[in-house]
């Protein structure tokens, strides 16, 4: 298991176990990325009801997922890790956001991140350095494989939690209506003659990546559950028709 477990995020990959004793390494802890396989609180509105027992059933939401991760980094000088130390300390201070990859014995997922807090790093001696450095995940879900599937098959989700697709639909001329989960419809109005695409995470028609104003009259989106049996969606008309998944988890 530790062998096979790495990270990557913002050119620094963190191993599992190093390939070899004499180069410039972040070596994760047995135990090192916590809080990225597993779910997340739930928050919600807890509105009690007056003169009652309990409160109202309110909806829950998933809270950010905050990801620690600890380990030691080592290099054959004290140059070198000097080096290693100023490139972590670096990592993500600015603000910005990075894609975190991670390897383990449940496969390839990512997500997206920030810093969370100060990263901490303690030198035990001249070349070799403790460290723990801690992501912050707006989205809580995470990511796998990228599947697609056309109009009329079943689209499958192999994650464990809901997905979101995409629906990417050929050239053509005129009108068209998506039909998908439990009869739900997206019908479009103002199709472009190009290829496009409808992205029910944003919501709306891209064409070449530009969002087209009024072009959808109904808008029915679904989502893909996790496992069998999927969901079909077909389109009328000559075009074609795709559901592009992307494995989900949480």
């Amino acid at each position: 298991m530790r062998a096979e477990r790495r990270a990557r995020i913002g050119g620094i990959e963190f191993q599992g176990w190093p390939a070899d004793h004499h180069g410039d390494w972040f070596v994760l802890d047995a135990d090192g990325i916590k809080s990225f396989w597993g779910g997340v609180d739930v928050r919600r509105e807890d509105i009690v009801r007056p003169s009652a027992h309990g409160s109202f059933d309110t909806q829950g939401f998933l809270s950010p997922r905050v990801i620690p991760v600890s380990g030691h980094m080592s290099s054959r000088t004290p140059e070198g890790l000097e080096h290693m130390q100023a490139r972590l300390s670096g990592l993500l201070a600015d603000g910005s956001p990075a894609r975190l990859t991670i390897e383990g014995s449940l496969g390839s997922r990512w997500c997206d991140v920030r810093l969370a807090s100060a990263t901490q790093i303690t030198q035990l001696d001249s070349t070799t350095a403790r460290f723990l450095v801690t992501f912050w995940a707006a989205d809580p879900r995470t990511y796998g494989a990228v599947s697609e599937f056309p109009g009329g098959a079943a689209a499958v989700n192999r994650g464990n939690f809901p997905a979101t697709p995409r629906l990417l639909v050929g050239a053509g001329s005129g009108p068209y209506t998506v039909t998908g989960a439990n009869g739900r419809i997206v019908t479009v109005s103002a199709a472009p003659n190009g290829a496009h695409e409808i992205d029910f995470e944003t919501g709306g028609l891209f064409l070449n990546g530009i969002r087209q104003i009024n072009a959808i009259a109904v808008y029915q989106p679904w989502d893909v559950p996790p496992g069998l049996p999927g969901v079909t969606a077909t389109i009328s008309g000559s075009r074609t028709l795709v559901q592009r998944v992307t494995d989900t988890f949480i």
